[in-house]
């Protein structure tokens, strides 16, 4: 929901201050602080809204512990209460709690500064900001507030949840907006600030195209996908389906707050309480998959083993550190980027929409695209590993390969498909959890302050469970 103190953050951002003085006429030319304007740019916020937007999105006690544990990428030798499926609760409302009032209140709050200087780049750049953070946000939690999210300047402060398909709804309406405000190549975007395109509008377009394209994906099941729309995405040629074009941010220096933010645990001396999870590390050994050596790193004797989700005292179980494989240096180096959209998963999603006759091309084609787009993601060869095709199945299998550390979309991407189908529960699970989970539960402010709101969502979509599907997760 909208930050009540929004205004007054954005006067003290800007050092505004008025005076009213009978003093003569140069008194304001005199007196004028160049270290405090009284006008910012609208896109001064940008850099800002994206890190914040990359941290959360990667955060590792909830990204990491939740989003990237539960498909059973990673698991935790250490401190696995969220590997048995308690995740922590503060970190689920920071989650919520950040992404409204630091990316989606900011981003609107950018989105009107450049409608007062008619900058059309940095609207359209703040309406996909706001768009791929609503879609986070409803594909954690489903039913969440949107219509009324961003009010509490007008008065409101107990806003109601708008209906997941409402959400995608409005989503999609976002990004036409974005896109279209991109085209016009009305206004620009400040290079210094944009820390995933440096100001290049036409990236942007693809990057708004994108998310577009992955969100009418991951409601393929339900009544408001349209094939027609899909296809239309596909002819305008802005999607992104090369390396050249990933929307990511990179990090250059082991400093705060210009570090990858799993390399905390690297500088905190606490890689040994994270693991890769035992099913990928099988998945891709069976099929001879060389991605494993970058995914993870050997253990104390050469070999590549993954742990089991769960357990309450992993090392006696025999999963303690040294006998499993830890994540890969490669994802753990202060200078890791970080991902939002990647040319893999768009190419294998074209590869889906083609096999089931969404739209037009070679499914297979597409499927190879993808894999050769993933190798080199990760500094291996094109054509170094060609897994066989077989249809929808091998595609499902390599969205979730290929979205390795990035748990939301592994998540998403598995919720969707149930592919592996056989992912198996956690050992020693939460009590009255008897599936992986399939959202978050709401955050213990809203319970506390919106509680009637909370009530109606929860009464709409049913209990508020960590094993309650969500609208689109049909299969």
């Amino acid at each position: 929901m909208k930050n009540i103190f929004k205004s007054w953050s954005l006067a003290a951002l800007t050092g505004v201050m008025v005076f009213t003085s009978a003093c003569d006429s140069d008194f304001e030319e005199t007196n004028t602080d160049p270290n405090n304007p009284t006008d910012i740019s609208a896109d001064l916020q940008l850099g800002y809204i994206e890190r914040t937007l990359i941290n959360q999105v990667h955060n590792y006690s909830l990204a990491g512990e939740c989003a990237s544990t539960w498909p059973q990428h990673l698991s935790k030798p250490v401190y696995n209460d969220a590997d048995r499926y308690y995740p922590r609760l503060g970190s689920i409302n920071t989650f919520w709690n950040t992404m409204y009032a630091s990316v989606i209140a900011d981003a609107d709050e950018m989105n009107n500064l450049a409608i007062e200087e008619n900058n059309k780049s940095i609207q359209g750049v703040a309406l996909t900001l706001q768009a791929i953070s609503y879609q986070y946000l409803t594909d954690a939690f489903g039913n969440i507030p949107m219509s009324d999210a961003i009010n509490g300047e007008d008065g409101t402060f107990n806003p109601a949840y708008d209906t997941q398909e409402q959400v995608y709804t409005q989503i999609f309406t976002l990004l036409d907006e974005a896109i279209a405000l991109l085209e016009s190549g009305s206004g620009t975007i400040d290079s210094s600030q944009d820390l995933i395109y440096s100001g290049d509008t036409s990236k942007w377009i693809k990057f708004a195209t994108t998310i577009k394209f992955r969100a009418m994906m991951r409601i393929s099941d339900t009544s408001l996908f349209s094939a027609s729309e899909l296809q239309a995405l596909v002819n305008s040629g802005n999607l992104i389906t090369s390396n050249s074009d990933n929307a990511f941010i990179s990090f250059t220096t082991i400093a705060t707050p210009n570090t990858n933010p799993f390399y905390d645990i690297i500088n905190n001396s606490r890689q040994d309480e994270w693991s890769v999870g035992k099913e990928l590390v099988d998945f891709m050994l069976a099929t001879g998959d060389p991605r494993i050596t970058v995914y993870a790193n050997p253990n104390d004797n050469g070999e590549y083993v993954g742990k089991p989700a769960g357990y309450i005292n992993p090392g006696t179980a025999g999963y303690g550190a040294g006998s499993i494989s830890e994540i890969g240096d490669a994802y753990m180096a202060a200078e890791a980027p970080l991902f939002l959209v990647s040319a893999s998963q768009i190419n294998l999603l074209l590869a889906e929409a083609a096999s089931k006759s969404y739209i037009s091309g070679s499914a297979e084609d597409y499927f190879t695209t993808g894999i050769n787009a993933s190798l080199v993601q990760n500094g291996l060869s094109a054509g170094s590993f060609s897994p066989s095709y077989n249809g929808y199945t091998s595609i499902a299998e390599q969205l979730w390969v290929s979205t390795f550390m990035q748990g939301y979309e592994t998540w998403a991407e598995w919720r969707r498909s149930d592919i592996p189908s056989d992912l198996p529960l956690a050992i020693d699970p939460q009590p009255g959890v008897n599936s992986i989970p399939t959202r978050f539960t709401y955050t213990n402010d809203e319970v506390s302050l919106n509680a009637s709101n909370v009530d109606a969502a929860v009464a709409e979509q049913g209990a508020d469970a960590l094993t309650t599907k969500i609208w689109w997760d049909i299969n």
